[in-house]
């Protein structure tokens, strides 16, 4: 019996053939809205927000709808929260903390830059 998937891979849908294929899900410029931040299309964060919203709309989801977004923004706050509980117990350096918080800020921003 294999193992669980490991950290940061997205499983294979069930009776698929193990691809996930986003062409069909991820939505097209046509579809979207212009981003709400004036985030330019073609910048690391709007790529970090699409690439977050595919992962979304693999699972039938899209970050795009208010409930989706909060609860989106509730995972944040927990990993937020564990990142900064690793700072207090020694585990991490004040610049990777500090790391890590900058990138967690620019994913918290993903759906409002859709």
């Amino acid at each position: 019996m294999p193992g669980p998937d490991p950290a940061g891979t997205t499983p294979a849908p069930v009776g698929g053939d193990g691809v996930i294929h986003l062409g069909d899900r991820r939505t097209t410029r046509a579809d979207r809205q212009e981003p709400t931040t004036g985030e330019p299309a073609d910048t690391p964060e709007a790529r970090l927000a699409q690439t977050i919203q595919a992962m979304y709309l693999s699972r039938r989801r899209t970050l795009t709808d208010p409930e989706t977004a909060e609860a989106y923004d509730i995972a944040i706050d927990a990993f937020t929260l564990i990142v900064n509980g690793a700072q207090a117990r020694g585990g991490l350096r004040p610049e990777d903390h500090d790391l890590l918080q900058r990138m967690l800020d620019t994913a918290r921003r993903a759906p409002t830059i859709l």
